[in-house]
């Protein structure tokens, strides 16, 4: 970080720092009352509209033979993250309606077959990043306007993993037996450092790919952040012992509480985007986990309920979202959410303090949809209301400024937008369209939660870190 930002971090006392390792992050009666939470039926009209347009996007942008779901809509290639979400969106779509359980296995089949059968798109049983969205192989990267990295990354590959384990879990049958086939081939320990934490990738040497030779890359996980937590539960539990972590690296991950004025503190991440805050929440129900217990490891370290750090934290964001409003009029009461977007030609990902860069890059005040909407069941009435606003926004000619009819074919929200000028480019995102989707069904139904945590992967690592065995 630049010597300045420091400076300008010490400055600005927005952030009291709690440094007792004693202090514990329970659930409270606003998380409780949260789970409970009951929409209007207008509300479910929306957020079904909101859905339908999600599950549009991963059931129609999509290769040929091989099915895979595009990273964006700007480009053609595939990511495996993506393709994550778009095994966890079928089960949606067959319980929605609105495509058939056959239609849906079929898919799921496609997309599992093309990726299983084929060596040069993995590597110690992770896959690729990016693949080519036609043949689930090896991407020809001098097609693509962008430069794509050849890398195994391991947060990639979780989220693919929940979503092959969500699909399995769903269809059952060949679907299940492909699905446990990648789960059983996933080797996390081959990522694991000299210190116990893992690497966040594996980089391929040259454009043959895997087969060419290649090497683990210097950035590891580190920080107990959303991201960090999905990968090493399902690395503890993995269904080949030597393919397993222990335990004990999970509860290792840092955990640093701050708090923003007299908000109750959180456990931050290191940029406080909310993306850092509701990955995992796809598909781990931590609501009857209670909070973790490091100490059972023999680690000082606090506990923490998970899904009430995260309903701080996006509450926290909102907050800073509306004092922020000042400079950027994007932002307000209804306007939050902060999280990696696209925005024409630029890739934002902003910084929001409480966290730990120690600094703010608010990104112009651009507002993507997707952030409020993800931590829906956490944060129930403030992330209606921010949908509610975005889909009554209009353009100057007084047509919608960022909703697509899904009735019309249109994929619901776009990816981002800014007011003053009215400004929401024709853009969506794989990566921000899928947790929209799994945290609004898991909200309303639980659907996603139930299938992810009776797979038995799921069920072992809940057992390994012993969550649950302190109560709720």
């Amino acid at each position: 970080m630049p010597h300045h930002c420091r400076t300008c971090a010490l400055l600005v006392c927005l952030v009291t720092v709690v440094a007792s390792f004693g202090d514990e992050i329970l659930p409270t009666v606003a998380s409780r009352a949260a789970w409970r939470h009951k929409f209007t039926p207008a509300q479910e009209t929306l957020l079904d509209d909101i859905e339908r347009g999600a599950f549009n996007f991963f059931w129609r942008e999509v290769g040929s033979p091989a099915c895979l779901a595009v990273d964006k809509t700007t480009d053609t290639i595939s990511s495996i993250a993506s393709v994550g979400f778009q095994l966890s969106a079928l089960p949606i779509g067959v319980e929605r309606g609105w495509i058939t359980r056959e239609q849906g296995e079929e898919r799921a089949l496609v997309v599992l077959r093309s990726l299983v059968n084929r060596a040069d798109n993995k590597q110690f049983g992770i896959y690729l990043h990016y693949l080519d969205r036609d043949t689930a192989g090896l991407p020809d990267l001098a097609k693509y306007r962008i430069k794509y990295e050849l890398l195994a990354g391991t947060v990639d590959h979780a989220l693919f993993q929940a979503g092959v384990m969500t699909a399995g879990e769903y269809f059952g049958g060949e679907v299940a037996k492909l699905a446990d086939q990648i789960v059983e081939a996933a080797d996390y320990r081959a990522f694991e450092r000299t210190d116990g934490f893992l690497s966040m990738g594996w980089r391929c040497k040259s454009r043959k790919g895997p087969t060419d030779g290649g090497e683990f890359i210097p950035a590891y996980w580190h920080r107990c952040s959303d991201e960090e937590r999905l990968i090493y539960f399902l690395a503890a539990g993995a269904p080949r012992a030597e393919h397993a972590i222990p335990p004990e690296a999970y509860y290792r991950l840092e955990r640093k509480i701050d708090q923003y004025e007299n908000l109750p503190p959180h456990v931050v991440s290191w940029n406080g985007s909310l993306f850092t805050y509701f990955f995992s929440h796809c598909w781990i129900e931590y609501r009857p986990l209670g909070a973790d217990d490091p100490a059972q490891f023999g680690i000082d370290a606090p506990r923490v309920d998970w899904f009430e750090n995260t309903r701080r934290a996006a509450l926290s964001q909102r907050a800073r979202c509306i004092a922020a409003a000042k400079e950027f009029p994007t932002l307000g009461e209804n306007r939050w959410g902060l999280a990696p977007c696209s925005f024409g030609k630029r890739y934002l990902v902003h910084d929001v303090r409480p966290n730990h860069s120690g600094f703010d890059n608010w990104c112009d005040g651009i507002v993507p949809p997707y952030g409020a909407a993800s931590v829906l069941p956490m944060t129930p009435a403030e992330s209606i209301a921010a949908l509610e606003e975005y889909r009554n926004l209009n353009a100057a000619d007084g047509s919608p400024l960022v909703w697509r009819d899904p009735n019309e074919g249109g994929y619901g929200f776009v990816d981002s937008f800014k007011l003053e000028p009215a400004e929401a480019p024709e853009q969506y995102l794989g990566i921000d369209q899928g947790p929209m989707l799994l945290a609004i069904e898991n909200a309303r139904t639980g659907l996603i939660w139930r299938l992810f945590m009776q797979h038995p992967t799921a069920q072992r690592a809940v057992q390994k870190l012993k969550l649950g065995s302190t109560g709720p």
